[in-house]
């Protein structure tokens, strides 16, 4: 697809998946047999992507290129690097790319997984000429999903997302929390718009089509550090935007601050003669008797995924947990049988196996019980095992003779042998001792960490 680039967010630092991630990129978290990254950038290769810019930190560009080299993908990866000792938001590293943006594009984020049709997001984009189009999934995922360890109640983030029900135009994006117990409509997101629905149980899937030049405003906004938390907002916001009369140069507010007209949205928004023309006599513009779209040059539109779509957000250890739980089962619908559930550098020795998925070069010693299982990267199950319904992370070592049970196991942890593990969470370079036996605990090396006040 040469009309628009793709660009693929893979610089998140996790800080939501705690106690599964340790010092490993999030994007590199195993799901199923290949890394986490891996299922949006084959997403963009089914829709006749043959290029994506892949933003990444810098100390981990090596590793995130080491291990896609390892996936079947024929994709062209273009690694655009931002500096890892920086504090930088989803806004601030599109800014920091922007010499790499030279059309229309597509922004994904590096935990989607899913398996919807882009298109009729692409295709609302191209029918009304929009500034944004954003992808909506169902949420409740995971909501079937008990997370091991201690009891504890999962408290998901939600959206309030308006939406006309007539044009899919956005009406606005807020975070629920921000809301305390009204929701203030402002009167002129009604007037002859039409009925607005406001749904709560919607998730933005950030996948997001976009117009060149918002880019380029958003360079102009630097004081905007998170696309989906600040711009996106403003973004909506700007839709009921007037065009400033064109009389009007350079001035001084009376505060003595030279305002430009760069600062205003529709300087960047392409209007000639020749474009109001198309919009006027496009079948699409759903305003046959009236002014276009009600005059509104930028125009955002929301669009909800099919019911029956696969749609997930891995951005946090439940919906990490729940999408290696229900992948064997979903995976055809997902990623078709041409990709293996047991990758081909996969070592598996034991005859005792029941619906496992293993990713490449995972050891699994003859002599195992293996059920229901995710086996990550290099990781090494030795013999006299049971290992059922559990998530065992890249480079984890399960020693002889354990039995794990409903457990997550952390990237580079080790159990030693005997061990009895039931509905447990084993962190990141945990060492669990031989002969240990623990029921619904979560350990970890944060828990050695002694405070020093120091005077």
């Amino acid at each position: 697809m040469t009309e628009f680039q793709a660009v693929v967010f893979a610089a998140g630092r996790g800080t939501r998946l705690p106690e599964v991630l340790g010092d490993a990129p999030k994007c590199l978290l195993p799901v199923g047999p290949y890394p986490l990254i891996w299922y949006p950038l084959n997403l963009l290769q089914q829709h006749n992507f043959s290029e994506v810019i892949v933003v990444v930190l810098e100390q981990e560009k090596l590793e995130i290129q080491s291990a896609l080299e390892n996936t079947p993908l024929k994709l062209r990866l273009d690694y655009a690097t931002i500096p890892s000792d920086g504090d930088f938001g989803t806004a601030d590293s599109l800014r920091y790319i922007y010499d790499k943006i030279k059309s229309d594009f597509l922004v994904v984020s590096c935990d989607l997984v899913s398996n919807v049709s882009l298109y009729p997001l692409i295709n609302k984009f191209r029918e009304h000429d929009a500034a944004l189009a954003m992808l909506l999934f169902p949420s409740g995922f995971e909501s079937d999903v008990v997370m091991p360890g201690p009891k504890s109640k999962h408290k998901p983030e939600r959206d309030l997302i308006g939406i006309h029900s007539a044009t899919q135009r956005l009406a606005f994006v807020s975070a629920a929390s921000d809301c305390e117990e009204t929701l203030n409509i402002q009167r002129h997101l009604l007037k002859n718009r039409g009925r607005l629905d406001v749904y709560s149980r919607l998730v933005d899937a950030h996948v997001y089509v976009l117009k060149k030049w918002v880019i380029d405003y958003l360079r102009r906004k630097e004081n905007i550090s998170t696309f989906k938390g600040e711009f996106l907002p403003h973004l909506i916001k700007k839709q009921h935007s007037k065009r400033p009369p064109k009389t009007v140069q350079d001035t001084t507010s009376e505060v003595g601050v030279v305002t430009k007209n760069e600062d205003h949205v529709l300087h960047y928004v392409g209007h000639t003669i020749l474009d109001q023309k198309i919009t006027q006599t496009s079948l699409f513009n759903q305003s046959l008797s009236q002014a276009p779209y009600h005059g509104d040059v930028v125009r955002c539109y929301g669009i909800q995924a099919p019911k029956d779509a696969i749609g997930v957000r891995v951005n946090n250890t439940l919906s990490f947990l729940a999408i290696n739980r229900k992948l064997a089962s979903i995976w055809n619908n997902l990623c078709g049988e041409k990709h293996p559930l047991i990758s081909p550098g996969a070592v598996v020795k034991s005859t005792q196996t029941k619906e496992i998925i293993a990713a490449d070069n995972a050891k699994l010693s003859e002599k195992t019980s293996l059920n229901f299982s995710v086996f990550g990267p290099n990781c090494i199950i030795s013999p006299k095992n049971i290992v059922a319904n559990s998530l065992i992370m890249s480079n984890a070592i399960v020693e002889e003779g354990c039995n794990i049970d409903n457990c997550i196991i952390g990237h580079r942890a080790q159990v030693k042998s005997g061990s009895v593990l039931k509905n447990c969470i084993i962190g990141p370079n945990y060492v669990v001792e031989e002969g240990t036996h623990s029921q619904a605990v979560h350990l970890s090396n944060a828990d050695q960490f002694m405070e020093i006040d120091i005077q």
